[in-house]
C-alpha cells in the first residue's frame, strides 16, 4: 500500500504503520482523531452510483477502488480513456449508451462506509439513493496513507499516487528546508496526472460547464485537475474554503470563481448561532469547520452554483465535482461515534436533498448522474492509552539517536501523513541506517510496522 503511494521527493523516509485500535496524531484539541491508516475504519469507504437510465441498481459486491471513480465517469460521458488510469470501468453497472447532461461527484470527506448504515435515520436521501442505486460495499482504499490531499487526487485521475505525485497532506521541502502543504500557494501544477476534469476541458476545448468546489484546495485541486494552467485548457470555475476570512479563494490563473461566491461568507453562520454549536465555540474561521453550521455553509454556496451555471443546458455533458469537507472536521474533533457526527450527517443529507433537486429540475428527466464516495474514513475513540503525539514520537527518536542536536527528524507534524521525513546526511553522519530507525520504532507498542524509503522503491515494482 505504501509503495502505491510513494513519490520520490515529496514521500518521506520512514513510513509506519499504527496498531489497528492506536491513533497518531498532536495535540491540538480540533485533531483528537486521525485517520490515515490501512485499517478499515480509515479505509472502507462508500461508493454509490444513481441515476436512471444510466446506473444499473443494485448492491454490487466484487472488490472496488477509488481508482475506478474517473474511468466509470469517463465511459459514461464519452471521454476518451487515459493510459495513466489504473482504474476500470465499472461496466457492470452503468450503461453507456446514452450521456447524461449534467455528472455530479460528491466525495463526501472522512465518510466511513459504516456511517450510511450507522446513521441510515438521520439520511433519508442518502440512504434512499443507496436503495435506488448501484452500491459497491466492498471498496477501499488500497495505498497509503489514507488523507485528502491524496485520495481526491486519486479519485479524480483515476490513478495511483505514485503516478499522479500527491503523496501527502504536507511534505517537507528538502530545499527550503520548510514544511509545504499540498498545492502550495494554490498551485494545482504539482499534479502530475490527468483529472477527467482535464480530459473533458481538453476534449470540449472548454465548451462544458466544469465546476469544482471544496472545503479545502488539497480536495478541491485533486478533482478538477489544473484548469488553464494546463497546454490548451481553459479556466474553469473552481473556488476552496479559506481560513483567513472564512470566505472562498482560488487561483485566478487557473481558475475562474464568480462573483457571487464572494457574498457567502461562513462567518454570518456563526454569527447567527452566537458563535456556538452543540456547546463548541466556533467563532473562527477554523473552529467553524469543526461544525454542521459548516456543512450548510458549504451547501448554500454549492446550491448557488448549482443554480445560476448552465448546467445541463445543451448535449455537452457537464461536470460537479465537490468536496464536502465536514464530516472530515467534525470527525477529527469529535469521533466517528459522538452526538455532534449524527447533527452533521443529518446537515449533510439536507443539503444534499438541495443540491440535487437543483440538478434534477436543471437536467431533466433521467439526465443526471450522481456519484458518491469518500477519500478515507475516520477511526474511533481509543482505548484509555492508545492516542499517542507525534511530538513525542520524535522525542525518543531523538533521545535514542540524537540527543545532542536533535537534527536527525526534519517533519512529523502531520501524523496523517503516516510517514517521518528525516535528514539523510544527518543520519550517515551518527553512523545509523535506516533498518536503525525502523528497528526503534517497530518496538514501540504502538506501531504495527515501520519500512524505510529504501523498501518502498523495491516494492514499487511489484505493486
Amino acid at each position: 500500500m505504501f509503495a502505491r503511494g510513494y513519490y520520490p521527493g515529496r514521500s518521506g523516509q520512514i513510513f509506519v504503520v499504527p496498531r489497528e485500535g492506536d491513533v497518531i496524531t498532536d495535540r491540538d484539541p480540533l485533531y483528537g482523531f486521525m485517520h490515515g491508516s490501512p485499517w478499515d475504519a480509515d479505509a472502507h469507504i462508500p461508493l454509490l452510483l444513481h441515476g436512471a437510465p444510466f446506473v444499473r441498481p443494485g448492491e454490487y459486491r466484487e472488490p472496488t477502488r477509488q481508482q475506478d471513480v474517473a474511468p466509470t465517469l469517463g465511459a459514461a460521458i464519452g471521454a476518451p480513456p487515459m493510459a495513466s488510469m489504473t482504474g476500470r470501468v465499472l461496466s457492470q453497472a452503468i450503461d453507456t449508451s446514452r450521456r447524461p447532461r449534467v455528472v455530479a461527484l460528491l466525495v463526501v470527506d472522512g465518510m466511513r462506509a459504516d456511517y450510511f448504515d450507522t446513521y441510515a435515520e438521520v439520511m433519508p436521501t442518502l440512504t434512499r439513493l443507496r436503495r435506488e442505486g448501484a452500491w459497491f460495499s466492498n471498496t477501499r482504499i488500497d495505498y497509503l496513507p489514507t488523507l485528502t490531499s491524496v485520495g481526491h487526487a486519486t479519485i479524480g485521475t483515476g490513478t495511483d499516487p505514485r503516478i499522479h505525485g500527491l503523496a501527502a497532506n504536507t511534505i517537507f521541502n528538502r530545499v527550503t528546508r520548510r514544511p509545504q502543504p499540498a498545492y502550495a500557494a494554490l498551485d494545482p501544477r504539482e499534479l502530475m496526472a490527468l483529472t477527467l476534469a482535464d480530459v473533458w476541458n481538453l476534449t470540449t476545448d472548454g465548451k462544458a460547464i466544469i465546476v469544482g468546489q471544496g472545503g479545502a484546495i488539497r480536495a478541491t485541486a485533486g478533482l478538477v485537475g489544473r484548469g488553464a494552467c494546463l497546454v490548451n485548457g481553459r479556466k474553469i470555475i473552481a473556488a476552496s474554503y479559506s481560513t483567513r476570512d472564512a470566505g472562498w479563494e482560488t487561483n485566478p490563473e487557473c481558475y475562474a470563481m464568480p462573483d457571487y461566491l464572494k457574498a457567502i461568507n461562513g462567518k454570518a453562520f456563526w454569527t447567527e448561532a452566537g458563535g456556538t454549536w452543540m456547546g463548541h465555540d466556533i467563532s473562527d474561521p477554523s473552529k467553524f469547520r469543526a461544525s454542521s453550521l459548516f456543512q450548510r455553509f458549504e451547501g448554500q454556496a454549492l446550491v448557488e452554483v448549482a443554480t445560476r451555471e448552465a448546467f445541463g443546458a445543451d448535449d455537452i455533458t457537464d461536470l460537479l465535482f465537490v468536496n464536502m469537507k465536514g464530516p472530515d472536521y467534525v470527525g477529527h474533533a469529535y469521533g466517528p461515534d459522538a452526538p455532534e457526527m449524527r447533527e452533521e450527517m443529518a446537515e449533510l443529507d439536507r443539503q444534499v436533498a438541495r443540491l440535487l433537486e437543483v440538478l434534477d429540475r436543471k437536467a431533466g428527466p433521467n439526465g443526471r448522474l450522481l456519484a458518491i464516495t469518500a477519500d478515507h474514513g475516520m477511526p474511533a475513540e481509543p482505548e484509555a492509552g492508545r492516542r499517542h503525539y507525534t511530538e513525542d514520537i520524535v522525542a525518543r527518536i531523538h533521545d535514542r539517536f540524537d540527543p545532542t542536536e536533535r537534527k536527525l527528524v526534519t517533519y512529523y507534524g502531520d501524523a496523517a501523513n503516516s510517514q517521518i521525513f528525516m535528514d539523510a546526511e544527518r543520519l550517515r553522519a551518527l553512523g545509523l541506517t535506516w533498518k536503525d530507525i525502523t528497528t526503534m520504532l517497530e518496538a514501540e507498542p504502538y506501531f504495527l510496522a515501520a519500512f524505510s524509503e529504501d523498501e518502498l522503491r523495491t516494492w514499487m515494482g511489484r505493486r
